[in-house]
């Protein structure tokens, strides 16, 4: 498992050629993704805690080389607000896309000008660098879209370039329309979804829950994507789930889906030709 400055000069190193793309799990649904040349963060949860299960790749001032820094929702293992500052310093030059309903407090709260944001919503896409970033609602565990203005605290995004197509559910359970809504990509490549469940006990602790492993599996049978990732499963102890249940339940009824569970920090190549 590569980490800290090693795995920062992997990503830099990595040749992503035409219809490639490249990806490294940083942990929970933090994914680091290259298309071309151009590097994106998501999720990247890197503050340290006791709770934590496995430790951070990454300090914030080694991520040098961030093109875009996505955060599905505002919750601190997906907007990692006491890193987001200092990851504006250490990559200048990146733009940080977020749902479009949070960009001012998150401006504001993090001192990070508002230039440095794009704010993204359902079917909104960004287009920059060759990449075009496209902003699908997620459900955690409710939609909550506000009433006023129609926007979504939680989304999340489909990756266009390179030839490649990648969804990134950030944290969401399924719900009416979702699928239909992923079908406007006729292939994707990649899909990153979450499989920790949900129940009363945690909802009652306020740990809001997302889809079981059952139903990422449906989900993926449904979509059918090139590799399906399952994510957010070993971070806490008291959110956790096997990720072997995911793939012998895929197995079983999918047969025909590839799937990786690896370690933290790996280089994966997916390669469409």
């Amino acid at each position: 498992m590569k980490k800290g400055l090693e795995l920062i000069q992997e990503i830099d190193s990595c040749i992503v050629e035409q219809g490639t793309a490249a990806f490294w799990w940083l942990g929970q649904m933090g994914q680091v993704i290259k298309l071309g040349g151009v590097v994106i963060y998501i999720d990247a949860f890197l503050s340290d805690g006791p709770s934590r299960n496995i430790p951070s790749l990454l300090a914030p001032e080694e991520i040098t080389n961030a093109d875009f820094i996505l955060g599905t929702h505002d919750h601190d293992d997906h907007i990692d607000r006491a890193v987001w500052h200092r990851l504006s310093i250490s990559s200048p030059k990146a733009l940080f896309v977020v749902p479009r309903c949070l960009v001012k407090s998150l401006s504001h709260d993090l001192d990070i000008p508002k230039e440095r944001f794009y704010g993204l919503d359902d079917g909104l896409s960004l287009k920059k660098n060759g990449i075009t970033i496209t902003g699908i609602p997620s459900a955690h565990e409710f939609l909550d879209q506000d009433i006023l203005t129609g926007s979504y605290p939680y989304l999340g995004y489909v990756l266009e370039g390179n030839d490649c197509t990648l969804y990134h559910s950030g944290d969401t359970c399924i719900y009416e329309g979702l699928h239909q809504k992923l079908r406007r990509w006729a292939n994707i490549d990649v899909m990153f979804i979450p499989i920790n469940g949900r129940d009363a006990k945690r909802y009652s602790d306020n740990i809001i829950g997302n889809m079981t492993y059952q139903e990422a599996v449906d989900l993926a049978g449904l979509i059918k994507p090139g590799l399906v990732v399952p994510c957010h499963y070993e971070m806490f102890r008291f959110n956790s789930e096997s990720p072997q249940l995911f793939t012998d339940y895929l197995e079983v009824k999918y047969p025909g889906i590839k799937y990786w569970v690896g370690n933290h920090g790996d280089e994966v190549l997916i390669n469409k030709k």
